[in-house]
């Protein structure tokens, strides 16, 4: 049973993890500029909490917008992942079969745009954070991003779906949807939300870190500021 006050210091943790992720994007190297929105489909995923965070931060007013923009879009094609990345890793370091996903590109343009621009950027989930690309990605077809980075990303998704170990993750308008009642964010809240019946998929604590053994020592520093942080 996830208390309020459990919500409010794992809130207060993902705050903090996104402001050592926002530091560490600012060192670098990036084509990505304002209206530059290629990368922003239907594809992207996300943890409960991330959702929570959207639908209690926005003032009423934007969150029904959000809600009406998420109900309009209810027929687009998306993304549904299979495994959350914590059972990735805990499948390979088994050496086990992994399930299959479903990885067609989906072309969808995600319907939270405006403008050319994303409707919640200050809180936008962590997936769309961490997508830069040192080239632009509508020129090339493609992100082109370093092996040191995307080590960097996977420890930092790993430690967001760690905090929300007893909550969710799915595609980011089918949780929108769910948590767009009041009575669902608060199942949440308290612990009780079924993610199996709401095409969710259960997260689970970092037991494996899945991380080439060549960039770890040089993502110490990152590793030791997530430790700092109470997850």
């Amino acid at each position: 049973m996830v208390k309020p006050m459990e919500i409010e210091r794992k809130l207060k943790a993902l705050d903090r993890i996104f402001a050592v992720y926002d530091d560490l994007i600012r060192t670098q190297d990036s084509a990505c500029m304002m209206r530059c929105h290629a990368c922003c489909t239907t594809h992207v995923s996300l943890t409960t909490l991330e959702a929570y965070k959207i639908c209690q931060t926005l003032p009423a007013g934007e969150r029904e917008k959000l809600f009406g923009r998420v109900r309009e879009a209810s027929g687009l094609k998306r993304f549904r992942p299979a495994v959350t990345t914590n059972a990735l890793a805990e499948l390979c370091a088994e050496n086990e079969d992994l399930p299959l996903e479903n990885d067609e590109f989906v072309a969808e343009e995600c319907p939270l745009l405006a403008e050319d621009l994303c409707t919640i950027y200050a809180l936008r989930p962590f997936n769309c954070r961490c997508f830069i690309s040192r080239v632009p990605c509508a020129e090339k077809g493609y992100a082109d991003v370093s092996e040191e980075l995307l080590a960097v990303n996977t420890l930092f998704l790993q430690t967001i779906e760690h905090l929300d170990a007893d909550g969710c993750s799915g595609n980011l308008l089918d949780l929108l949807e769910l948590l767009a009642s009041e009575e669902q964010r608060a199942f949440y809240a308290a612990g009780s939300l079924n993610c199996s019946g709401n095409v969710l998929i259960a997260n689970h604590p970092l037991k494996v870190l899945m991380l080439p053994p060549e960039q770890r020592e040089k993502i110490n520093p990152i590793m030791q500021k997530l430790r700092e942080i109470r997850v």
